[in-house]
């Protein structure tokens, strides 16, 4: 199997690339890939025709989605794999001193829902988890202790499971 990932430079995208090297090629800000460009989404779609398994990881704001769908034209009628890192956001009903996270969910909502319309020969997969125990999470939530995140190995085990 060959694989691309989105945000592959830090985080959960790391990780995965690192486990799937050499048969993965990743796509990141940091190295000149950012998805909320149309025209660069475009250039990572046509980088990965090739590839069996596109990993939809990197999020910023509504660009995954779009990522999602302009990959989905192209790979509908083939029998690979999209597989979207969603959140468990989608699950909750925020309370009121967590509005600020309304318009992440939102986004996230947006993936999960499309997610589950894509229905063809090129497999869609959602796969959520909660906090993961990045750099960044864990600097923003000092006050988290292991039993409130996911570590991120645990994050990949579900995303490639």
């Amino acid at each position: 199997m060959m694989y691309a990932i989105t945000g592959h430079t830090k985080g959960i995208g790391k990780e995965i690339f690192q486990r799937l090297d050499p048969n993965i090629i990743g796509f990141s800000k940091s190295t000149g890939y950012d998805i909320t460009y149309k025209h660069q989404r475009a250039k990572i779609i046509q980088q990965i025709l090739d590839r069996d398994v596109f990993i939809n990881n990197a999020h910023d704001r509504f660009a995954q989605t779009e990522l999602l769908i302009e990959l989905y034209k192209e790979w509908h009628d083939q029998e690979k794999t999209i597989i979207n890192v969603g959140s468990r956001i989608t699950e909750i009903i925020l309370p009121k001193d967590k509005i600020d996270l309304l318009e992440y969910q939102s986004q996230k909502l947006a993936l999960k829902s499309i997610s589950y319309k894509l229905i063809g020969k090129c497999q869609v997969k959602y796969k959520w988890f909660g906090y993961v125990g990045t750099e960044r999470i864990l600097s923003k939530y000092p006050h988290f202790t292991e039993k409130d995140y996911l570590t991120v190995g645990q994050a990949a085990d579900i995303i490639l499971s």
